[in-house]
C-alpha cells in the first residue's frame, strides 16, 4: 500500500498535465484579442483567423488522445508517460518564440496555429494516460476522488492564467498605455509561465512505475512479456465485438462530443460573451483587456472552480450517471432562460447576466465536465481502457473543434441568444445519451474487468418479466430491484440485483 506522501506526489505529477491544459487551452481566448491589437488591421483578429487559432489545439488533442490511448494499452502506461509532456512544452515554446518583426497577419495565424496543434498532441495524450493511471493506482480516497482530483487541475490552470494575465497587465500598464507594442511581453510571458510546472514535474513522469492492473490483466513487461499492436487490435476487436460494449463506447463518446460543443462554445469565447453582457468593454485597449481578465476571474471563482471541487465528491454519493444526467437537464433549462433574457428587448442588467453565466459554468463543471472524463476511465477494462478513453475524449474534442471553427460565424448569423438556444437543445441530447451508460458506483476494477457490470443488468432484464421480482427499499432508503427466491414452506430469500 502506497504511503500518503506517495499518493500526494502521484496526484501532483499526474495533475500538472491538466493544469497545463486549463492554462494553455482556455487561455487562448485571452491571447487572441492581444494578437489583434498587435498584428491585425483595425485591432481585431478576423473571425476565420480567430477560429483557426482557437481550433488548432483541439485538432492536435484529437491526434494525441487517439495515438497515446492506443500506445498506453500496447506498451503500458510507464514507457510512454512523460513523452506527451515533452510535446506540450515544445509546442508552447515555439508559439512563444513567434518572430517579433516582419510577420504578416496570415503568417502569425499560421505559426501560432501549427504549434498549437503540436501542443495539443501533447495535452491530448495526457487524457488517456493520466485517467488510466489515476484509475489503476492505489487511490487517494476513492477511485473517483483520485481521478477527479487529478482532472480538477484544469480549473486551477484556468484561473491561474487569468490571475497571471491580470498581474502582467498591471505590471506593464504604463508601457502599454503609451505604446501597444508592449503587449508583446504580456502574451508571451502569459503562455511561457504556463509550462513552468510541467518542466519541474517532467522527470517524475518519465520515471513513474507501471500500474498493477496493467501487469495483472494485460502484460507484465518486467517479466519479459512483449505486447504487439496486432495483439491489442485483436483484444479490442474481441471486446467491442459485443453490441453491449459498443453501445457504451458510443454513449461515452457521444455525450462527451455533445457536451464539448456547448462547453467550449462558452469557454473559448469568454471575452466575446463578457463583452456582449457589458463586462469586458473599456475606453482603451488596456482597460478592455483588464476588464476581460477581471470578468474571467469572477466567473471562474464563482462557478467554474467550485464546480470542480464539489463535483469530486458527488459520484460516490449519487452515482456517475445521475450526476451527469441531472446537471445536463439543469443546464439545458438555464441556457433556455439565458437565451430569453439576452434579447435586446429584455434589457437585463449586467449583474443578472453575470449571475446566470456563473451558475451555468458551475453546473457544467460539477456535472458533465467531471463525469465525461471519469466514466470512460472506469467503465472499460484495463486492456482497452486507454484506447476507449482516448476515443471518447477525441470525440469530445471534435465537438470543441466544431465550436471553435463555427462559433464566431454562427453567432454573427443568429446572435448570442440563438447560440444559447442551440446549446440548450444540445445539453438535452447529452442527458438522453447519458442514460445508455451503466453505473460504476461501488464497482471495483476487478468486477469491471470480469464484465460484472453487464451480467447484473442482463440478469435483471431476464427476471423483470417473471413473477420473482419486486421493488423494495433497503435500509438506506434506496429503491432497488430484488429477486425473491422461494424455498421450503413460507421461507424466502431476498437477493439484491441492482440499484
Amino acid at each position: 500500500m502506497a504511503s500518503l506522501g506517495a499518493k500526494l506526489r502521484f496526484v501532483v505529477t499526474t495533475g500538472v498535465g491538466f493544469f497545463a491544459d486549463g492554462y494553455l487551452n482556455l487561455t487562448i481566448g485571452l491571447v487572441v484579442p492581444i494578437l489583434g491589437y498587435l498584428y491585425f488591421e483595425n485591432g481585431k483578429v478576423p473571425t476565420v483567423d480567430s477560429d483557426i487559432i482557437k481550433g488548432g489545439l483541439s485538432l492536435g488533442m484529437v491526434v494525441g488522445q487517439l495515438l497515446f490511448g492506443v500506445l498506453s494499452d500496447v506498451w503500458g502506461r510507464h514507457p510512454i508517460y512523460g513523452k506527451e509532456l515533452l510535446l506540450t512544452i515544445f509546442g508552447t515554446l515555439m508559439v512563444v518564440l513567434l518572430p517579433w518583426n516582419r510577420m504578416s497577419a496570415q503568417s502569425v495565424t499560421a505559426w501560432v496555429a501549427i504549434f498549437r496543434v503540436v501542443t495539443g498532441v501533447g495535452i491530448g495524450g495526457d487524457y488517456p494516460l493520466s485517467s488510466s493511471l489515476s484509475a489503476e493506482k492505489s487511490p487517494f480516497g476513492s477511485r473517483a476522488i483520485q481521478v477527479l482530483t487529478v482532472f480538477s487541475n484544469i480549473g486551477l490552470g484556468n484561473i491561474a492564467a487569468s490571475i497571471v494575465f491580470l498581474i502582467l497587465l498591471k505590471a506593464f500598464e504604463r508601457l502599454i498605455v503609451s505604446n501597444l507594442s508592449h503587449l508583446e511581453w504580456v502574451w508571451r510571458l502569459l503562455l511561457g509561465i504556463g509550462i513552468v510546472p510541467a518542466v519541474f514535474t517532467l522527470y517524475a513522469r518519465l520515471t513513474i512505475t507501471e500500474t498493477l492492473p496493467y501487469k495483472q490483466y494485460v502484460c507484465d513487461g518486467t517479466a519479459g512479456q512483449k505486447r504487439t499492436f496486432k495483439k491489442q487490435w485483436d483484444e479490442f476487436r474481441e471486446y467491442f465485438g459485443h453490441w453491449k460494449h459498443v453501445k457504451v463506447l458510443f454513449a461515452t463518446a457521444a455525450s462527451w462530443f455533445l457536451f464539448d460543443i456547448a462547453y467550449y462554445g462558452i469557454n473559448l469565447s469568454q471575452s466575446i460573451i463578457l463583452a456582449r453582457i457589458g463586462y469586458a468593454s473599456g475606453s482603451t485597449p488596456w482597460m478592455t483587456l483588464y476588464n476581460t481578465a477581471v470578468g474571467n476571474i469572477i466567473i471562474q471563482a464563482a462557478g467554474y472552480l467550485p464546480g470542480f471541487y464539489i463535483g469530486i465528491f458527488l459520484p460516490d454519493r449519487i452515482g456517475r450517471v445521475r450526476q451527469q444526467f441531472w446537471t445536463c437537464i439543469m443546464v439545458c433549462i438555464l441556457y433556455a432562460i439565458w437565451a430569453g433574457i439576452s434579447t435586446q428587448s429584455a434589457h437585463t442588467p449586467t449583474a443578472g447576466l453575470m449571475i446566470i453565466f456563473a451558475l451555468s459554468q458551475f453546473l457544467l463543471t460539477v456535472g458533465p465536465n467531471c463525469t465525461t472524463f471519469l466514466i470512460p476511465a472506469e467503465v472499460f477494462p484495463t486492456r482497452v481502457r486507454g484506447t476507449a478513453h482516448g476515443i471518447s475524449a477525441a470525440a469530445g474534442k471534435c465537438g470543441a473543434i466544431i465550436t471553435a471553427f463555427a462559433f464566431g460565424t454562427v453567432e454573427d448569423a443568429i446572435g448570442l441568444e440563438g447560440v444559447l438556444g442551440l446549446f440548450s437543445g444540445i445539453m438535452l441530447l447529452t442527458a438522453l445519451v447519458t442514460l445508455r451508460i451503466p453505473e460504476t458506483k461501488n464497482r471495483t476494477l476487478e468486477s469491471i474487468e470480469t464484465d460484472e457490470l453487464y451480467e447484473a443488468r442482463e440478469t435483471v432484464a431476464e427476471l423483470a418479466h417473471s413473477d420473482y421480482v419486486t421493488y423494495v427499499k433497503d435500509d438506506t432508503g434506496n429503491k432497488g430491484m430484488y429477486a425473491i427466491k422461494t424455498s421450503f414452506g413460507d421461507d424466502s430469500q431476498v437477493e439484491r440485483l441492482s440499484i
